[in-house]
């Protein structure tokens, strides 16, 4: 039998479906040095390279997005500091970085207050999540990979607005307990993300097998939409436990803090001058004053 949960189409509905499923809790890890070198690609228009360190309590992730020969290539960092519950975006390309606290979603929804959803008068569109392990087992280094596979059906009443659709994954996982300073979350937790934005559509998801993934090792996706179909992969390129230096782990000096654009947000493509801040204010007045006359 399969987990049935009804989602109404709202932004307070995440944190009650969270609560049956279990947002993530903040934890400080103490990893063993581990470097992992991954390429994602997506169909013919991302190819990027990802680069995970651990190091006890600190955590580097790195992304370049490969570009067309002759074109920049786009370099992003983003370094977690639990220990400091600390997190820094670094735009290493330009130098720039945006700083915030690492907030703990399980103890932030404790303290959310309580609310009362109506049901609303949309379609109904059904997501049912099977995930199942198949017993197999590889090595990579001193981490065992769990063989995973997933699929997500999409099935909208019709009126809804929401597209059918289906995605098959195939992978290998392995767990690496504190990984984002978190518990690790729940199979299928990002993608109840995506959906619940929609407020013309009432949303079920439907849980049959319930078996985690994990870090993915080696993956591959088949995203079926109508006329269009998307291949994802992720390939193994390099993991190794050889030690790292903690320098890597700090904010690199010389980096200039982020425009800042209120609400705790950032523009890392800019440094945060007066000339920026100017602009950026500016540009906000005048999106504000043509709604006036709309």
């Amino acid at each position: 039998m399969g987990t049935l949960v009804t989602l109404c189409s709202s932004t307070f509905s995440v944190l009650i479906l969270a609560t049956s499923v279990g947002l993530p809790k903040f934890i400080v890890p103490n990893l063993p040095d581990l470097a992992i070198k991954t390429r994602r690609t997506s169909g013919d228009w991302l190819s990027q390279l990802d680069t995970l360190y651990l190091k006890g309590a600190r955590q580097r992730t790195e992304t370049v997005v490969e570009k067309p020969a002759g074109a920049d290539a786009i370099n992003w960092a983003v370094i977690r500091q639990c220990d400091e519950k600390r997190v820094f975006n670094i735009n290493e390309r330009d130098k720039i970085y945006a700083s915030s606290e690492i907030e703990d979603w399980s103890e932030r929804l404790k303290k959310a207050r309580p609310v009362t959803l109506r049901r609303t008068p949309g379609a109904e569109v059904m997501m049912t999540i099977d995930s199942i392990d198949t017993g197999e087992r590889r090595q990579f280094e001193h981490y065992t990979a769990r063989h995973v596979r997933v699929k997500i059906q999409v099935e909208p009443s019709p009126g809804a607005s929401t597209p059918a659709s289906v995605e098959e994954t195939d992978g290998w996982y392995i767990d690496l307990p504190g990984f984002g300073c978190q518990e690790q979350a729940s199979s299928g937790f990002a993608r109840l993300f995506a959906f619940s934005g929609n407020r013309q559509d009432r949303l079920q998801i439907k849980w049959l097998g319930k078996a985690p993934r994990g870090y993915p090792i080696e993956e591959t996706s088949f995203i079926t939409e109508p006329g269009n179909k998307t291949i994802s992969k992720v390939e193994l390129l390099k993991i190794s436990e050889a030690p790292l230096h903690a320098s890597i782990f700090e904010l690199p000096v010389g980096y200039r803090q982020a425009l800042q654009t209120g609400n705790g947000g950032a523009d890392l493509t800019k440094p945060d001058t007066i000339s920026n801040r100017a602009q950026y204010y500016w540009t906000k007045l005048t999106f504000w004053v043509r709604g006036l006359f709309r």
